[in-house]
């Protein structure tokens, strides 16, 4: 059998690994800008009390004149009712959405569709409702230990297999970029810490 050397797979990890911090975490399960979200919720009891603070809060001071713009226009045009009303609400939940993604420095790509929580969300919520982080912590820390687990046993058996051909060698190197990627992946996230806040 033709032996395969594995003395570059540092040196390919290393590459891989660059070009994973310089592609960042993917913006995934966002809600801020659903029509379900706390913003949009926030947006529509603003609208329904009269009271500009539920939603002033969430945008910063540099947003916070145009939104109180567009909601005294809002609230004139929703005392016509009917359609008016409704396209009024529309508009002022789309701003709202727009001026808060501006407040985090994020690009607005419009008013989503309502749609559930994802789960990491949904335990992010519930551990504020409970004021205990464990719900979320422990969320966090069985889906790591699980997908890692995946990567690891992966490449385990691949690690096993290596000097058998050209062809198993190759595919220890793949299963040991993805182990690894996937853990310096998750290490950088977690001290990196927020990309964006509102107002930062």
């Amino acid at each position: 059998m033709e032996e395969f050397t594995t003395k570059r797979t540092p040196l390919i990890a290393a590459v891989l690994l660059s070009g994973l911090a310089l592609l960042g975490p993917s913006r995934a399960g966002a809600h801020c800008d659903t029509e379900s979200g706390p913003v949009a919720v926030a947006a529509r009891k603003a609208l329904e009390t009269g009271n500009f603070r539920p939603i002033r809060i969430w945008v910063g001071e540099a947003q916070e004149a145009e939104l109180r713009a567009r909601f005294d226009e809002c609230l004139a045009v929703r005392q016509a009712g009917g359609k008016a009303r409704a396209l009024a609400d529309r508009y002022f939940l789309e701003t709202a959405v727009r001026l808060h993604r501006e407040a985090e420095g994020m690009t607005y790509t419009g008013l989503k569709p309502a749609r559930p929580l994802p789960p990491d969300i949904q335990a992010a919520e519930r551990a504020l409702a409970q004021g205990d982080a464990k719900t979320v912590t422990t969320f966090l820390a069985d889906e790591m230990a699980e997908k890692v687990g995946t990567w690891f046993e992966q490449a385990v058996r691949a690690r096993k297999q290596k000097d058998e051909s050209v062809e198993a060698g190759r595919r220890w190197v793949d299963a040991y970029v993805k182990y690894v990627v996937y853990v310096h992946g998750l290490y950088e996230t977690i001290r990196a810490g927020p990309k964006h806040g509102v107002g930062d």
